[in-house]
């Protein structure tokens, strides 16, 4: 196949944009990186950009050296597997449910979610039902509240219906019920929606802080995200970093930490798990938005 030379010119000048368009996405990250691993009164000087000037893991160190970081850790990872995990399971079952036009009250039900979307309780009443509820200061305020979501159940639903329906049908002739068809027809041939969703749900408890911010006291129950939005405000309001109780590390001339010096190894701290998730799903997840673009 031969290519033009507008069609080579029009390669490069996409190659070049795009080249571009990464670089202002991944620099913050890398200088981020660069500074977190950076001696804090040394990165105060400025000019680091990608690689730090003295190196250390003293910021690494003095977070660590925290023991409520790894309370933090352990909500925040807690949270993020038993959330997303029966999230995921209760909105698929209640999606292939809903997905059957034998099932009676169908489209009451339809309804009914549907109205969640355009209406909420308000913040007040929320607090009000969740306290009845016993769920203030408690991990399971995490988790329970955002196990339906209206969009993920329509989602789920939409890839059940386009599924084929001969496979459930000759199932069914064989003498499955309809949760042996759903465990070993249905989700085997849905694990793209599975990951892209789980993935959605996943990221969205563990960026979540606003849920710890208006209803959990406890500080053995803040998650990793509160945390962080902690050390942020504290920093803005110029507050040193020994009245939130950081570890200074002291060497035999200086100090070697500072506050913005451990804001970024606490930015690292939080981000690169979560990252570390995405190239495991990546095919399911690019399979997934791909079909549910098609068939939604």
């Amino acid at each position: 196949m031969i290519i033009s030379r507008g069609e080579k010119v029009f390669q490069w000048i996409n190659y070049l944009f795009l080249s571009a368009l990464s670089f202002l996405f991944i620099y913050p990250f890398w200088r981020i990186a660069a500074l977190s691993f950076s001696e804090g009164y040394d990165a105060s000087k400025g000019g680091i950009h990608f690689w730090p000037r003295a190196f250390t893991l003293d910021n690494y160190k003095a977070i660590f050296a925290r023991s409520d970081i790894m309370d933090a850790y352990t909500i925040t990872i807690g949270r993020t597997l038993i959330g997303a995990t029966l999230s995921i399971l209760l909105v698929s079952l209640m999606a292939y449910g809903l997905s059957k036009d034998r099932l009676r009250g169908r489209k009451i039900i339809n309804i009914m979610i549907i109205i969640t979307l355009f209406f909420g309780g308000g913040l007040i009443p929320t607090y009000l039902l969740y306290k009845s509820l016993h769920l203030l200061n408690s991990f399971w305020v995490y988790v329970i509240p955002t196990l339906y979501g209206a969009s993920s159940v329509f989602i789920f639903r939409s890839f059940f219906r386009a599924l084929p329906k001969e496979l459930e049908e000759s199932a069914h002739i064989d003498g499955a019920n309809d949760l042996t068809v759903y465990t070993r027809i249905v989700f085997p041939l849905s694990l793209p929606i599975f990951a892209t969703m789980g993935l959605f749900a996943a990221v969205g408890h563990w960026n979540d802080y606003m849920t710890a911010t208006l209803f959990v006291t406890k500080q053995d129950l803040i998650p990793l995200q509160s945390l962080l939005m902690k050390i942020l405000d504290l920093n803005r309001s110029g507050t040193p970093g020994n009245s939130f109780g950081m570890v200074d590390l002291v060497s035999s001339t200086k100090r070697t930490v500072t506050a913005q010096s451990i804001k970024m190894a606490t930015l690292m701290v939080v981000v690169i798990p979560i990252m570390c998730v995405y190239p495991f799903l990546q095919k399911y997840f690019v399979k997934g938005v791909i079909i549910g673009s098609l068939k939604g």
